[in-house]
């Protein structure tokens, strides 16, 4: 039998994490693996979800970001002391040399990084859809349950992104935060071919003052399920979804496989294929009609 083992961040101890990036980019690890897993008749390791980064306290963000309440090792992976076993007692591939294990036994291949982010799982969306939302804990899973029908999804991410001006989100900066006026101009216009009967639901780590601007539309309400990977199972049911340029947001799209919108060069990556009928938009604002004859399409 051989493993394998996504390593989430470089100080890694186990058990738990000494900060390291964000859910949105070490999920990709942890993706690739799983697809590693079963298409090579592996067994996963369970990685180290818990972490203790400085950053949301010194931010004094809502969410501090210890992942340690995200999943639960309900697939059968390695765990705990036999985890500890076995990434003591096997021998250690990376991913880039994870070809060679034919006729190789008591192996751990480590999984790092983001490596061309969804491009090697591009296909593999169910099987990671399923067991992400396999192992979620208990409390992440209202989620799941919610009804977002005739409703559209708008992630706004401020926290720890750079705020930068408009012209420079427009020259393709990523990493910042995209002007809470966009937003703005786009969800009225997205109500105009919907129908203003739509709930928009804002997802956000922003403060309402932040918000505000967006908050003032009567049909938009902010909404959270406590935990990051919660909001993202949550946002990748919605219909139609406004998205930020954050992997927060890639992570929803990649998993629900709706239409959105998001501002220009503020995309990154494609991730809808041929067998999906939605569509990936980018605009400053201006909504085109045949964009707009979609989206009433969406909601017909």
């Amino acid at each position: 039998m051989n493993y394998v083992y996504p390593k989430l961040s470089e100080h890694d101890l186990l058990f738990v994490r000494l900060g390291g990036a964000g859910l949105g980019n070490i999920l990709f690890a942890y993706a690739r693996a799983v697809v590693y897993a079963q298409k090579h008749h592996c067994q996963l390791i369970w990685p180290t979800w818990a972490s203790i980064k400085l950053g949301p306290f010194l931010r004094g963000e809502t969410d501090k970001r210890f992942y340690g309440d995200l999943f639960e090792n309900r697939c059968g992976a390695k765990d705990g002391l036999s985890k500890v076993i076995k990434l003591f007692t096997t021998r250690h591939e990376r991913e880039n040399a994870a070809e060679s294990l034919e006729g190789r036994d008591n192996v751990t291949v480590y999984f790092e990084g983001l490596d061309g982010c969804f491009e090697p799982v591009l296909y593999d969306y169910e099987l990671i859809r399923g067991h992400l939302f396999g192992n979620l804990k208990k409390k992440n899973r209202a989620a799941l349950s919610f009804d977002f029908t005739n409703s559209i999804g708008v992630h706004i991410r401020l926290g720890d992104f750079s705020r930068v001006t408009e012209e420079e989100v427009r020259a393709g900066r990523h990493d910042s935060s995209l002007p809470v006026e966009w937003y703005v101009r786009v969800i009225r216009q997205v109500l105009r071919y919907a129908g203003e009967d739509k709930k928009v639901w804002i997802f956000s780590d922003g403060t309402d003052r932040e918000l505000e601007p967006v908050l003032q539309i009567p049909q938009a309400k902010r909404i959270t399920f406590g935990t990051s990977i919660a909001d993202i199972a949550a946002l990748s049911r919605v219909p139609l979804f406004i998205a930020s340029g954050s992997s927060f947001s890639m992570w929803a799209r990649f998993l629900g496989r709706m239409s959105c919108i998001c501002y220009t060069n503020q995309i990154k990556q494609r991730l809808l294929t041929s067998q999906e009928n939605s569509f990936e938009y980018e605009t400053t604002g201006e909504i085109e009609e045949e964009i707009g004859r979609r989206i009433a399409e969406i909601f017909r």
